[in-house]
């Protein structure tokens, strides 16, 4: 009896999840780049999606929104996902989608979100899927994105 308390209890801590707040998960999707134009901003994060090997979708830079998708196992673009390897179960053939939204606050300040979702079926020409709330994975994308577009404003792009 007291083998089974322990079974239960055990595989009761292990199923909890996390909830995150709104504001963790803003702050983990959203950054601010400063002295940055929007159009260098725009150009720096498509280049690391298509780098990364996702197939941008849709983009409209009028409007500050780049999507993205890959598939694992179809598509060398699974860098960015691969920090989470370890602890994620990424299936092959799994469809990725990356969603970019930029807002020029004020001249050279941008405001960009990223949300990465684990596609799940489309439908009516949608898709639906599950977010990927991890802080390790939106650092690597940013990280990459910042030195992007430093790399641009160097070669005064």
């Amino acid at each position: 009896m007291k083998l089974l308390v322990f079974y239960f209890i055990f595989f009761s801590i292990g199923c909890v999840t996390t909830q995150i707040s709104p504001q963790q998960r803003r702050a983990m999707q959203v950054k601010l780049f400063d002295s940055s134009s929007y159009n260098n901003v725009f150009r720096a994060f498509k280049t690391v999606l298509q780098d990364e090997g996702y197939i941008i979708k849709n983009q409209d830079m009028q409007g500050g929104l780049i999507v993205a998708h890959s598939s694992k196992g179809t598509s060398s673009g699974f860098a960015v996902l691969a920090v989470l390897s370890g602890q994620q179960n990424y299936q092959t053939g799994t469809t990725y989608e990356v969603s970019v939204n930029l807002e020029e606050i004020r001249k050279n300040n941008v405001e960009s979100r990223v949300i990465i979702q684990k596609v799940a079926s489309y439908n009516m020409g949608g898709s639906r899927g599950n977010e990927i709330l991890d802080p390790k994975l939106y650092r690597n994308i940013y990280g990459k994105v910042i030195v992007e577009v430093e790399r641009r404003k160097a070669q005064k792009r």
